[in-house]
């Protein structure tokens, strides 16, 4: 009997710590804060993302959740495009995800990680999974010149 509950008990160690050596990020992930909104951003408000969507004012949404692998490293790419001085120069709002439900449904998404661009009053095109910082410049860049 005591050999059976020393090896159960060895099991349930040894499938305990293969659970945390796989799944060990996922668990951080969930449970890290949000990262600090950007300098010159700001939260998905619904009736002021209406009015600029009206009066057809560019913008970057970026679609966004804590535990996001993706998120945090867009996180970091527009943080190195701030400090290189490289940032848009456009409206640039922070979608939450889990939060913000109708936008998603709206347009449609299904995944984290999403850039989306607006011009003229239309949702114009998305990019989902940049990390890079050139690679997020450059998607930015190519629809907005001037940004």
């Amino acid at each position: 009997m005591k050999m059976s509950i020393k090896k159960s008990h060895a099991t349930f160690v040894i499938v305990a710590l293969m659970v945390i050596a796989f799944f060990g990020d996922l668990a951080y992930m969930n449970l890290r804060p949000a990262d600090p909104i950007l300098p010159g951003w700001e939260e998905y408000d619904h009736a002021k993302f209406e009015a600029r969507l009206a009066a057809g004012e560019p913008m970057l949404v970026e679609v966004y959740a804590s535990w996001c692998p993706t998120c945090l490293k867009q996180h970091e790419a527009f943080e190195e495009l701030d400090e290189a001085g490289k940032a848009p120069k456009i409206r640039a709002i922070r979608v939450d995800f889990d939060r913000d439900i109708e936008f998603r449904n709206k347009y449609n998404l299904n995944y984290t990680g999403t850039l989306m661009l607006f011009k003229g009053g239309e949702y114009l095109i998305e990019g989902a999974g940049l990390t890079d910082p050139e690679k997020i410049y450059d998607f930015v860049s190519f629809y907005f010149p001037d940004a």
